[in-house]
């Protein structure tokens, strides 16, 4: 879970029922929790599909972030023929309990876990696939101004029975929206407080600079990194901040950074173009994307084959 998420939990057993508009929520068991709150697999009792429910506590002083998961999924839904972002089914407020809850399609594992899974890193051209994948769901959040801030493959899953080949980004519980209603990109704060993951936290979140869309690139970059070398991240188990973040600059001058895997050279043109950009720059996915398919070839892959999971 994010640093970021403090607050009391709703909690269900399974088998209650919990009433909307359209149908009742069977409550089936809890998936896990994010920015915002749990995550529970839900029967339609109406039609016995499964789903997921999100549910947050209603919190006077607080605003919502299940809103925020809304309104992002309903500006950026229609962006792409196989969207990123999965469907709202269903959404409501439980007034007297004291909850909001979100219904959404049901997605299939995580990268975490399928990673966890396969107990050893992805083919190159698994990972490099994959992560193209993640940073088109990345462009399609900044094209509407918003930063996600806890990028991860936790929070990347594959999509469930016909849409497995297709990677879902998740939990928006501490997304940010970096342009005003005048479309103009907010003056950065002097200073801000870390948020997302320490593993895959930017550079410039480890010195409580304002984030911009180069940071969820960076963090994106990281994911990457531990989807496809063999050793994963160098600062994996580490949880000093100041050494994580002595490490991830030092990881872009060290050759041996990408030991394992024949497309060093490539991916590190994508650290050291992500490095030059500043708060305020908009990135050039293309380049990224010619880049990512730059090291397809010279691992001898191709980014269209079926991934590691659908194989074995």
């Amino acid at each position: 879970m994010s640093e970021d998420y403090e607050d009391e939990e709703v909690e269900f057993k399974s088998n209650t029922e919990i009433t909307s508009k359209k149908t009742t929520w069977v409550i089936d068991k809890l998936l896990g929790e994010g920015g915002f709150g749990a995550v529970y697999k839900v029967k339609d009792k109406q039609s016995g599909k499964f789903y997921a429910m999100k549910v947050e506590r209603k919190q006077e002083k607080k605003p919502s972030k299940l809103k925020m998961e809304i309104a992002i999924l309903k500006l950026v839904a229609s962006e792409r023929k196989n969207s990123h972002f999965t469907e709202i089914v269903d959404r409501g407020k439980k007034d007297k309990e004291g909850y909001f809850f979100l219904v959404m399609e049901l997605a299939g594992s995580s990268l975490a876990d399928l990673k966890k899974k396969r107990a050893k890193a992805f083919s190159a051209p698994t990972g490099l696939s994959v992560s193209q994948q993640c940073l088109e769901a990345c462009q399609d959040l900044h094209k509407y101004g918003f930063i996600h801030r806890d990028l991860k493959p936790a929070n990347y899953a594959c999509g469930a029975d016909k849409k497995a080949h297709t990677i879902y980004i998740l939990d928006f519980g501490i997304s940010r929206k970096i342009i005003n209603d005048r479309k103009e990109l907010k003056t950065p704060r002097v200073t801000c407080r870390f948020k997302g993951t320490l593993k895959f936290a930017s550079l410039a979140c480890h010195k409580n600079q304002e984030l911009g869309w180069k940071d969820d690139c960076e963090s994106w970059f990281y994911l990457l990194m531990e989807l496809i070398l063999p050793a994963g991240l160098p600062w994996k188990g580490i949880s000093d901040k100041g050494t994580v973040s002595k490490m991830k600059e030092e990881v872009r001058s060290k050759k041996e950074t990408y030991l394992g895997i024949k497309c060093g050279a490539e991916l590190e043109k994508i650290i050291l173009y992500l490095d030059q950009l500043q708060y305020q720059d908009h990135v050039d996915y293309q380049y990224i994307y010619k880049t990512l398919n730059e090291a397809c070839s010279t691992c001898g892959g191709r980014m269209d084959a079926p991934y590691d999971w659908e194989k074995e």
